[in-house]
């Protein structure tokens, strides 16, 4: 990943005092998409919204804060937990919600781009177009989080190295 170090150094100075929290920095022992811890997701989805909303002129001060905290649900979402109900997928975004606003003062748009960024599955659409970006960036982070995994792993094993040598060989003409 690629940072703007100019860009960068502004994002940073909006969400610094969110990541000196001892909650947020809890993130950093949960995976999220593969190999990639939940700090480490959310501080790039976070950044690359921020860049988004600067472009288009709209709210990046918010739109980095929440999006900063937007999976501040502090759990292992793949072991399952009696006490939790629901689905994962249906239910943490109300969990970092209620996380982040005990722990930080959050305004109505960083409540809802929290709240919805898991819209269409939190069935009520976003009222922002800050939420609605920070739902696209979101999963397009998680897919690539996910194929940059499953990619390193076919890449590790024998027989793609084995067959990047020689199938070439296959296409060579010759006379």
């Amino acid at each position: 990943m690629s940072y703007n170090s100019e860009s960068f150094k502004e994002f940073y100075s909006i969400i610094s005092d969110m990541d000196l929290n001892p909650a947020v920095q809890e993130m950093k022992k949960y995976r999220q998409h593969c190999d990639s811890s939940c700090y480490d997701h959310c501080i790039s989805v976070a950044y690359y919204s921020f860049c988004i909303c600067k472009k288009l002129h709209l709210d990046a001060k918010s739109m980095a804060r929440a999006a900063f905290v937007h999976d501040l649900f502090l759990y292992d979402w793949r072991v399952r937990q009696p006490a939790r109900k629901g689905l994962h997928a249906f239910t943490h975004s109300r969990t970092s919600y209620e996380k982040a606003s005990h722990l930080f003062d959050l305004n109505k748009k960083e409540k809802d781009i929290i709240l919805k960024h898991m819209w269409p599955v939190t069935i009520v659409p976003p009222k922002y177009i800050e939420s609605y970006i920070l739902t696209i960036v979101d999963k397009y982070s998680a897919l690539e989080e996910s194929c940059k995994y499953l990619s390193k792993k076919i890449y590790n094993k024998k027989i793609y190295k084995f067959a990047t040598f020689v199938l070439p060989l296959l296409f060579i003409h010759i006379p």
